[in-house]
């Protein structure tokens, strides 16, 4: 992933953008989600795991000096209203670039997985072996699993959608809200 946080900087600077990026916390009612949005105002991270979000921060520091990441109030980030539209049940789909030089840093299954995910309807469900034989895994679904794991846009990338055979699975940002996630779409 380095390498590609690497590349995606060195093309920000050759281009004469600014390294400045956005960290921004989230709440919606009993959900919280950690954003990180880059010097273009696109998503390069949405999760429920703050642990995420403190890394991918991490690294893109470790990689240039010229890098800075300030914190956004809820109210002036650019998507809140997309998030709450969401989380009251009002929106069933992000309109949303998958442009996060965190989606090219993945493996070719964990791209293929990730589209995938991508095209399972709102209020419903597939299990991780179903997600695996879709991709041409049909003995991969721990590997889909893990796949999952590493979705960087949580949400927009609806990972709770996809379940274990026997129960919901795991879930990076637990799987508590996970279970809330698929109650608030009536899923599962």
């Amino acid at each position: 992933m380095k390498d590609y946080l690497f590349n995606y900087l060195r093309k920000l600077s050759s281009s004469g953008v600014d390294l400045d990026f956005a960290s921004a916390t989230c709440r919606y009612g009993k959900f919280t989600i950690y954003c990180l949005v880059g010097p273009e105002e696109n998503l390069l991270l949405v999760s429920f795991a703050p642990e995420k979000l403190d890394q991918v921060q991490k690294q893109l520091k470790e990689l240039s000096l010229r890098v800075h990441i300030r914190k956004l109030p809820q109210k002036e980030f650019h998507l809140d209203t997309m998030f709450a539209e969401y989380f009251s049940g009002r929106l069933s789909r992000f309109q949303v670039s998958l442009d996060s030089p965190l989606i090219a840093a993945g493996t070719d299954f964990q791209k293929s997985v990730w589209d995938h995910i991508g095209a399972i309807p709102y209020a419903n469900c597939i299990t991780y072996k179903q997600l695996a034989g879709l991709v041409g895994s049909p003995r991969g679904a721990r590997a889909a699993a893990r796949a999952c794991g590493a979705n960087p846009l949580a949400l927009i990338i609806p990972c709770h959608r996809v379940v274990a055979v026997s129960g919901l699975g795991g879930f990076a940002g637990g799987v508590a809200v996970k279970k809330a996630l698929l109650a608030l779409e009536h899923a599962g």
